[in-house]
């Protein structure tokens, strides 16, 4: 989990608030997230107190915003630390340890995130700022529809935790249509269509808005469908082989 924000952060940042507006983080509980069991609380107080609370055992000490490095400079009594901007918003705040090790400290507004879900959260606002529509994939986790029209899928470019995806056929959790990748674009999109033959019941997967065609997949008993001509009605057959489409008969009409 700890994982997945540090790489949604470099993509959220243009969205950042600035530390330098002090009412959005002071008076208000902040639990870290981490991969601890312990809750360990921090408040800023407005005259500069800064609560530490673990397990209900409270320290206190002092926290100064530094405006030049846009930095809060924090006394734990047992040390000091200097925390940069990272990402702010009301609900998630994520600091980055000053130095040269990529370390974050990601804290958790408790009355507006109660549950503690950061990641949740930033993925769910990183869709909403960037106008993207998500569907559920069958091999687990998210397809993602960039700037999605909402007038279907060929055409749409699409990534997966903002990565581009590979080439390929990629399948949706709650259809029954692959989706064909090329470049992270969606240039076709392939559904099951049953025909009845002069061999029994056969099954193509073919594009969603034309019909059947050659390299089109045939079907048969949930198998690869054997090798041969078939009739699927008047003046209509298709020859396949090592379970495709090899020809379709070009019909003229007069």
């Amino acid at each position: 989990m700890i994982q997945y924000i540090n790489d949604l952060i470099p993509r959220l940042k243009q969205f950042s608030e600035n530390l330098d507006k002090k009412e959005l983080f002071i008076e208000i509980p902040w639990v870290i997230v981490d991969n601890n069991l312990n809750q360990q609380k921090f408040i800023f107080r407005r005259n500069g107190d800064f609560v530490m609370s673990l397990n209900g055992q409270v320290t206190i000490g002092k926290w100064e915003y530094l405006s030049a490095a846009r930095s809060l400079l924090i006394d734990r009594i047992q040390d000091k630390i200097l925390l940069n901007q990272n990402f702010i918003d009301p609900a998630v705040m994520v600091l980055k340890m000053d130095g040269l090790k990529d370390e974050n400290l990601i804290l958790a507004n408790e009355i507006l995130l109660p549950d503690l879900n950061v990641a949740d959260y930033l993925q769910k606002l990183f869709y909403q700022k960037n106008n993207i529509v998500v569907e559920q994939l069958k091999i687990g986790g998210f397809l993602e529809f960039n700037n999605y029209d909402g007038f279907g899928y060929v055409g749409n470019k699409v990534t997966i935790e903002g990565k581009p995806v590979s080439d390929g056929f990629i399948e949706l959790s709650e259809s029954e249509k692959k989706l064909v990748i090329k470049d992270s674009q969606i240039i076709k999109v392939i559904a099951k269509k049953s025909y009845e033959t002069n061999k029994g019941l056969i099954t193509v997967e073919e594009d969603h808005n034309y019909s059947y065609s050659k390299g089109d997949f045939v079907f048969q008993n949930n198998e690869a469908a054997p090798d041969g001509k078939y009739r699927l009605g008047f003046m209509r057959n298709i020859t396949v082989s090592n379970g495709r489409i090899t020809k379709v008969p070009f019909i003229f009409f007069h």
